[in-house]
């Protein structure tokens, strides 16, 4: 690679459908909390399994329901989802998501209580030996050169301050923009965060048609918060932010979206709606919370996430490589075992972005082909649904 752009092709996992697996998880899938201690077992006896896992799957109702099935399938489909085991709490829910999960290519063992009479240990057992056949299968797959325009990055951030929305969301914007120049998708979401550049997101949108979409998910996600009576400037910015020096909401909201890049919004999505095809700019309407919005953008289709951080954030993806930077020198000293990307020289005047945006793309590059991030390493990984509504 040489200065700041892409190679046409990066070596990753070709799919039967949709776009390639940068990892080749072996995915412990629980359908149901019912199952949800036996899956902890189950990916416990698979050393380097994900285990993707919910406390709920029954008397969920309307769009709860539907995005919850949602969110199950999207995991077990997800590009970066080698091999899947299923566990459900009876035979049609397990036939449910297996046969969908088997449609979009991914090999697939299935297991239900009701089909092993309510034995729970004889599930798990059954679990896990199916599971050593799948890493077997899957210790055995090769990279092959896969096109780097079907690489889609979600960007986030989390305990911003000051050097977030100066250096490091900037720098991720750089990133998302060499991205699509290249092919790809960039994406970021947290509605709420984009409070007072609604204005400009919209005179961003390709189409007025996308403006309007974008329009009308800002007014649900406003609707919601004023509904449970609360003010969308409670408590924002945070605590950790005013640490790190951001004093009003439009600041922190100014720093935010610069995650985006300067190019034109593509479309505007709901939460853990699927990317197109196309390459592009998105922006995924989701909660503010680090966990639910990755977790939906990485539903959506991300294969990578790039998440900035001011103060330090431990917490990364389960299912796809989290990239954890910072442009504070503090934190970047403070927690060299938890920070990837050290972009402090730009922060302290030294280097400027342009310099290290090659760097920034060579460890996106390296990433995608293998090399864990410190998320990884210290096992400081996790999925979540996001509830819509009460269960019955």
């Amino acid at each position: 690679m040489t200065g700041a752009a892409l190679p046409t092709h990066f070596s990753g996992f070709a799919r039967r459908h949709g776009r390639p697996g940068i990892r080749n998880h072996l995915t412990v899938l629980s359908v149901c909390g019912l199952n949800a201690p036996g899956a902890r077992k189950v990916s416990a006896s698979l050393p380097g399994s994900v285990l993707i896992s919910t406390m709920f799957g029954r008397g969920q109702v309307g769009v709860d329901q539907t995005f919850h099935n949602r969110m199950l399938e999207g995991f077990g489909c997800h590009p970066n989802a080698g091999a899947v085991i299923v566990l459900a709490p009876d035979r049609a829910l397990r036939e449910r998501f297996q046969s969908a999960l088997e449609a979009h290519g991914r090999p697939c063992a299935g297991f239900s209580l009701q089909e092993t009479d309510e034995d729970g240990e004889a599930l798990v057992r059954a679990a896990v030996d199916a599971g050593r056949e799948l890493a077997a299968m899957l210790a055995g797959a090769q990279r092959v050169p896969c096109p780097t325009n079907a690489l889609a990055v979600a960007m986030e951030c989390g305990h911003s301050d000051a050097s977030s929305g100066i250096v490091a969301n900037p720098l991720a914007g750089d990133m998302a923009d060499l991205l699509i120049t290249a092919g790809g998708c960039a994406l970021f979401s947290e509605t709420l965060e984009w409070t007072g550049t609604e204005p400009s997101l919209y005179a961003r949108c390709r189409t007025p048609e996308i403006a309007a979409r974008l329009a009308d998910l800002i007014k649900a996600r406003h609707g919601i918060a004023r509904d449970a009576g609360r003010n969308i400037r409670l408590g924002n910015p945070g605590p950790q932010n005013h640490d790190g020096g951001i004093t009003t909401l439009e600041e922190k909201s100014h720093g935010a979206v610069s995650k985006g890049g300067t190019g034109s919004i593509s479309g505007a999505l709901e939460q853990a709606e699927a990317l197109p095809d196309a390459s592009g700019l998105y922006l995924m309407d989701t909660p503010t919370l680090s966990p639910e919005s990755i977790s939906s953008m990485v539903v959506g289709g991300a294969q990578l996430v790039i998440f900035t951080t001011g103060q330090g954030n431990p917490y990364g993806s389960a299912m796809a490589p989290t990239v954890k930077l910072t442009a504070n020198p503090k934190t970047a000293e403070r927690l060299p075992r938890q920070i990837d990307f050290d972009a402090s020289a730009v922060f302290s005047g030294t280097r400027s972005r342009a310099d290290l945006l090659p760097d920034l793309a060579g460890l996106v590059l390296r990433v995608c082909e293998g090399e864990l991030v410190a998320s990884e390493r210290l096992q400081e990984c996790d999925e979540a649904i996001s509830r819509l509504l009460p269960s019955i």
